[in-house]
């Protein structure tokens, strides 16, 4: 499997948490701490500089660290292009109603 495959896979996972239901938040917590957090070192450093970048702009995309128009959609999001960008930036997204004294919620 070439990059450009792996890349294309990641992408319908993604795809598939939104469509699923998965919030901004959850997805987040998902893709970078619960991977971050069960790959050991060596496991690092096996993964190619490129497959960084990706997951560089992936996080990029939900966190809100680039234009807006590449910012990933989540279902209940505000559909106004101003609020939607005052929520991710102003990182409303990362508050857990459900759960507010999560580990995430308090950062």
């Amino acid at each position: 499997m070439d990059i450009h495959e792996a890349q294309a896979l990641m992408d319908a996972f993604i795809e598939n948490l939104i469509l699923s239901g998965w919030n901004r938040k959850k997805t987040y917590e998902f893709i970078f701490y619960y991977a971050r957090k069960n790959l050991s070192s060596s496991d690092h450093k096996k993964i190619p500089e490129i497959a960084f970048d990706y997951l560089g702009n992936i996080e990029s995309s939900i966190i809100g660290h680039c234009s807006h128009d590449s910012f990933l959609i989540f279902p209940g999001e505000p559909t106004d292009t101003e609020e939607l960008i005052a929520h991710i930036r102003g990182e409303k997204w990362k508050i857990d109603i459900e759960n507010p004294d999560t580990e995430f919620s308090k950062k």
